[in-house]
């Protein structure tokens, strides 16, 4: 899967299934949001996406808050 200029926001992204979605997106060439309400699992798996040569950003968000998801996407746009 070749996902160069692609951007993926990955939710649950500070541990488990949604890191490693995370690292295997960016693997596959994609700038990454990571996005959870654990910002010290988000800055985890950024260091490691960068650690890679991967870009990557940390994002604090709540999915069972409509504004905060909007926030998330809002961020990604303007960012990447």
């Amino acid at each position: 899967m070749e996902l160069q200029d692609k951007v993926a926001i990955v939710t649950g992204g500070g541990s488990g299934l949604g890191r490693a979605s995370a690292l295997a997106l960016s693997a596959a060439g994609a700038q990454v949001v990571v996005g959870d309400v654990d910002d010290a699992g988000c800055a985890d798996t950024v260091a490691a996406i960068v650690a890679a040569g991967g870009a990557a950003l940390a994002h604090h968000v709540d999915v069972s808050d409509a504004r905060e998801c909007e926030a998330l996407v809002a961020t990604t746009v303007s960012h990447f």
